[in-house]
Formats: C-alpha cells, sequence, structure tokens
C-alpha cells in the first residue's frame, strides 16, 4: 500500500511466487530474501507479518533483527476464540462423577447434555435415504452455501417440488468432519482440542453438535433441504445454514448465527418431522438434535458475544487498505466489550470472560507483540 507522487492511494501485490522446495526455516528465509533483493527493497522493510507456525517463526529470526516480526492478528483471534470457548475441543477421560457434578450446575436439564462419547445418539452423520430414487440431480440435494449475514441482494431461488422420497448421494452414514477440513492451512496448528471440564465449555461443546448435525442433515437430505428452502422464501430469510471449519473461527460464527436466524423454520421443521417422507430412523435422528428453550438462549448469548470477533477478523483481513494500523485498535475494543458487564447477564459475563483470558494471553502478555501494535498504529 503507497502514495504516489500525485497522492493517489495504490494498493497492490508486488510478488506471487510458487515455492517448490521444503517448506523449512532456512529455505522460506533464503527464499525470502532473495525475493526481496530482486525487488531491491530488502533494506526498506520495516516489519513482516506471519502465522504462527514453527517454520515461519525461524524463517523471520533469520531475515534479520532489523526487521520487526508481527504475529497475523486474524490468526491470533482466530485462537483467542477458538481456544476460549472450545470450539473444538473433545471430551477425553471425564469420569462419570466429574460430568455429573458439571451438569448438575448447568443452565440446561442435564438430560440436555449428551456426552460426545454417545456417537449413536449425536453424530454428524445422516441416516442412509431412500434407494428408490437415487438418480436425484444435483437441484434436489441440498447443498446449501452461507449467504453473507449483511447481504442486502434480492432472494430469487424458487421452490423446489419435494421428492417422493428422501435421497442422497450415499446409503451409507456420512461422517461430515471431511467439510470441517475444507481450508487446511496453519490456523489449524493452535487450535486445542483438549477440554477443560468446566460447566460452559461442556454446554458449547455438546450445542456445537447438535447446530453441526443440523447443518449436516440440511446438506444431506433433499426432503429436509426443499422444506427448509421453501420455509426461506415463506418467511423471506435469506440467511443460509452450512458447516463449519476447524481453521475458521468465524465459520462457526456464521454456523450460530444462521441457525440462529432460522430458528422458526428449525422449530417449525422439528415440530412436522413426522409429517415429512423420512424413515423412521431419519425422524429419530431429527428428535436428538432438537434444540430447546435454554439452547436457544444460549445461542443468542454466543451470537451475541461472537459477532464484534466476527467483525474485527473481516476488518483485519482487509486487502486493499494497510490493517496493521487497525489491529491494535479492534484489540482494544474487544477487550472493552469484554471487560463491560450487566448484572443481569450471567451467561454473557461467563462467555466474555473466558474470552478475554485469552484475549490477554495471546494480545496484551506478549510484551514485544503488544509494542509493535502499539508503534505501527
Amino acid at each position: 500500500h503507497w502514495f504516489d507522487f500525485e497522492f493517489h492511494y495504490i494498493s497492490k501485490i508486488v510478488d506471487f511466487s510458487q515455492f517448490e522446495e521444503r517448506h523449512t526455516g532456512i529455505n522460506i528465509a533464503n527464499y525470502l530474501k532473495a525475493k526481496l533483493i530482486s525487488l531491491n527493497i530488502l533494506d526498506k522493510v520495516r516489519s513482516i507479518t506471519y502465522d504462527g507456525a514453527e517454520n515461519m517463526i525461524v524463517a523471520c529470526h533469520h531475515l534479520g533483527d532489523n526487521i520487526s516480526r508481527i504475529w497475523c492478528c486474524a490468526h491470533r483471534l482466530h485462537l483467542v476464540v477458538t481456544n476460549a470457548l472450545g470450539f473444538w475441543f473433545k471430551e477425553q477421560n471425564i469420569d462419570n462423577e466429574t460430568r455429573s457434578s458439571s451438569m448438575a450446575r448447568s443452565t440446561t436439564t442435564a438430560s440436555t447434555v449428551v456426552s460426545m462419547h454417545d456417537e449413536d445418539s449425536l453424530n454428524i452423520s445422516w441416516p442412509g435415504e431412500n434407494d428408490e430414487d437415487s438418480s436425484s440431480s444435483d437441484e434436489n440435494t441440498a447443498d446449501v452455501n452461507m449467504a453473507d449475514v449483511t447481504s442486502d441482494d434480492d432472494d430469487s431461488d424458487s421452490v423446489s417440488e419435494a421428492v417422493e422420497g428422501d435421497n442422497s448421494t450415499n446409503d451409507q452414514d456420512v461422517d461430515e468432519s471431511s467439510d470441517q477440513n475444507l481450508i487446511i492451512d496453519n490456523w489449524s496448528n493452535d487450535v486445542e482440542t483438549k477440554i477443560n471440564p468446566i460447566e460452559e465449555l461442556i454446554l458449547i461443546m455438546n450445542l456445537l453438535k447438535k447446530c453441526r448435525t443440523i447443518a449436516t442433515v440440511i446438506k444431506k437430505s433433499s426432503v429436509v433441504a426443499a422444506f427448509v428452502r421453501k420455509e426461506q422464501l415463506i418467511l423471506k430469510i435469506k440467511t443460509m445454514i452450512h458447516i463449519d471449519c476447524k481453521t475458521r473461527c468465524n465459520s462457526t460464527f456464521l454456523l450460530i448465527d444462521g441457525i440462529v436466524e432460522c430458528k422458526q423454520l428449525l422449530m417449525k421443521l422439528f415440530n412436522e418431522k413426522r409429517s415429512l417422507n423420512l424413515r423412521l430412523e431419519q425422524v429419530n435422528k431429527l428428535t436428538t438434535i432438537e434444540l430447546n428453550n435454554e439452547d436457544w438462549d444460549f445461542l443468542s448469548s454466543l451470537q451475541f458475544v461472537l459477532k464484534p470477533f466476527y467483525f474485527a477478523t473481516v476488518m483485519m483481513s482487509g486487502k486493499n487498505y494497510p490493517s496493521i494500523g487497525l489491529a491494535f485498535h479492534a484489540v482494544h475494543k474487544l477487550k472493552h466489550f469484554c471487560t463491560k458487564d450487566r448484572p443481569f447477564e450471567e451467561q454473557i459475563k461467563q462467555l466474555k470472560k473466558l474470552l478475554l483470558a485469552k484475549l490477554y494471553h495471546y494480545f496484551y502478555d506478549d510484551v514485544e507483540q503488544n509494542e509493535h501494535l502499539q508503534v505501527s498504529s
């Protein structure tokens, strides 16, 4: 980003290269130096932004002490959110006594909190559908993508007629874990997966399990997808529901936001599931993922708390303007948001407390990085 002699603002990618060697820190450092020398800007570089991968840390240290090394703030914000709220935690070696005591303190009833070990009752797969009409086209198969939550475009989708039988591309259970890893990069390296068994994290873990299953059902079931599309047109709901991925915390916010915005049609789906052309095991599957009042309240709290982090990440990810000067102010605003409490919002208060602890860990406790951000702002 720079201004020309007539003070016109210019934003341009100076160089984009393919790196075919082993991605070791030394190799990356040598390659970067060669590129900077060829562009005649090696002595002009004042800072370099990188993610938290070990090879990138080594590479940046080998570039020289005169170049400030700044972590990608969007990446750190991703770690703040995912690790604070346990988006990808897995329950491991928690004895029944610990689980029972945690559930007893839960804001929901014990029957609504399902163990992640209970794969039969709550996994993110969808039972195979009828074989009679297995040649259904892509138009009848639901591959529901998430629309931008701020989009003002008119909804021009037409309502497809419901097929006679509920069809799928595969008669076997389909594990949607592959969709959660569509974006593979260094952003998943430091995402924590071992659970600290406190009440809020167990609730989030199991609630996200339900949300991901709902997204999977909409994608894999043509009957459910047709029902959802029809209700979206009737209710004029533009927000869609899609599965999230481990490498982008904003994808989890969009999943939660989509579920909350589609609350009315999802409640109708759960109420009318027995009238749809579904098999008994599919109806039973929908029963296990029904959201009760406590679930909806908790999802609304998550949506409220995560929205500022979503917009901060979007702002930091801009490619047509220098974002480093905005990062420090964005993080400071998020800190202020997390410290601002209302006495009657205990659930939100606890979520903010978890986020604030990680915000300090990834930003304010790193003195060197914090100083670089302040200077750049």
